[in-house]
């Protein structure tokens, strides 16, 4: 089934020349890029390796070449489609990169080397990270996205941190905890959101069945503190009627 799938996807993915009219393209310089030839390129997906071919436009003025189908397809610069890089980004948070490579060729039959797995789980982190960025910058101006109202009896936050040994270029410009000595370690922080609608039969609360949400980041507690209090927000923390917070007494 997986070789039929790669059989027809790769007569899908024969794009024709470009019409007459559509041969120029605007180029970032300002001028203008040309069709030039159709170009071709294997590309990895969920049903195995395909090729793909496509037109391909150049630039006389700067020299840059583009292609416009990798653009729409979302694989610029890319040897694999999204749904692979998905799947590697799964892998990779799950469990260490070379081990990942197991799964990938057990439950999707392809042969993904460590590296690959690394590169694709980084950057979908990396994206991730960014848009947690964004976020936690419009909280600290106090420029919140709006929730709609819930009902939440109660909500949890609770948080903790602790020391993880790092390698040396991670302390980089850092000070020791002990005095003239170089850090060792970096602050780990990790912090989960909550509700409780019920109790047991003694009483006792019950925390909602899959309501755990989790934030985590090597950072100093301050830092942290804005990245929780956004998650607290978007989960609905203005219209808790009791607000839980649980932490370790720290300063």
């Amino acid at each position: 089934m997986h070789q039929a799938g790669v059989s027809a996807l790769t007569q899908l993915l024969q794009y024709p020349p470009p019409e007459e009219d559509h041969r120029p393209l605007p180029c970032s310089c300002g001028h203008s890029a040309h069709y030039k030839e159709l170009r071709s390129k294997t590309l990895l997906t969920v049903l195995g390796a395909v090729q793909l071919t496509r037109p391909y436009y150049l630039c006389a003025h700067c020299a840059t070449g583009q292609y416009p189908v990798d653009v729409e397809l979302g694989i610029a610069g890319l040897e694999s489609s999204p749904g692979v890089r998905r799947m590697e980004a799964v892998v990779g948070g799950e469990m260490p990169f070379a081990l990942g490579c197991e799964p990938m060729k057990v439950l999707a039959g392809l042969d993904i080397p460590a590296k690959a797995v690394e590169r694709a789980a980084e950057a979908i982190g990396a994206q991730i990270a960014r848009r947690d960025e964004h976020e936690i910058a419009r909280a600290k101006q106090l420029v919140l996205p709006l929730v709609s109202k819930q009902n939440i009896p109660e909500m949890y936050v609770l948080m903790d941190g602790v020391q993880v040994p790092v390698v040396p270029a991670e302390t980089e410009g850092r000070t020791g905890r002990a005095e003239d000595q170089r850090a060792r370690t970096r602050e780990c922080e990790l912090g989960c959101v909550f509700t409780q609608t019920c109790v047991d039969h003694e009483g006792w609360a019950i925390r909602d069945s899959d309501s755990t949400t989790y934030v985590g980041a090597i950072e100093t507690a301050e830092e942290f503190g804005f990245r929780l209090y956004s998650e607290a927000w978007r989960r609905g923390w203005e219209w808790a009627k009791l607000k839980v917070v649980i932490g370790t007494g720290g300063r």
